[in-house]
């Protein structure tokens, strides 16, 4: 999975670089900035929280009705991660890479000034920003 991105990602970067004529070994960070574009590990973040979102939100089938469960479901007692999703324990690398432990990692990473939005649109553009600075 990752090595797919890299790849992608280092097109990605060669395509920035073309268009903005930049030099073969320039730093692309401030040129993605400047460009106002996503580099594809933004792009994976970004899927992983509006999936997230649309969990949190119950937007999706409930096949997934079940698949995440916060802190709070486990135990009682009041913490300041009480409404965090747990992440999924993962044994091997390759797991790592699914949504079971991606999805509670990432929404869990987002401020609650997003994560508290009700409107996806809304939530998308913030998100956005949030990746963008």
């Amino acid at each position: 999975m990752v090595s797919n991105l890299n790849r992608i990602y280092s097109l990605q970067k060669r395509a920035v670089r073309a268009v903005t004529n930049s030099e073969y070994r320039a730093h692309t960070a401030p040129l993605f900035t400047n460009l106002k574009i996503l580099d594809i590990f933004q792009i994976n973040t970004l899927d992983i929280a509006k999936f997230m979102f649309r969990y949190h939100n119950n937007l999706l089938p409930p096949l997934f009705l079940n698949l995440f469960v916060t802190n709070s479901q486990v135990h009682k007692y009041d913490t300041r991660t009480a409404g965090n999703y747990r992440v999924h324990p993962c044994r091997t690398n390759i797991k790592k890479f699914t949504i079971l432990y991606q999805g509670p990692r990432v929404w869990n990473c987002l401020p609650a000034s997003i994560t508290n939005l009700s409107s996806f649109p809304t939530f998308k553009n913030k998100k956005i920003e949030f990746l963008l600075k």
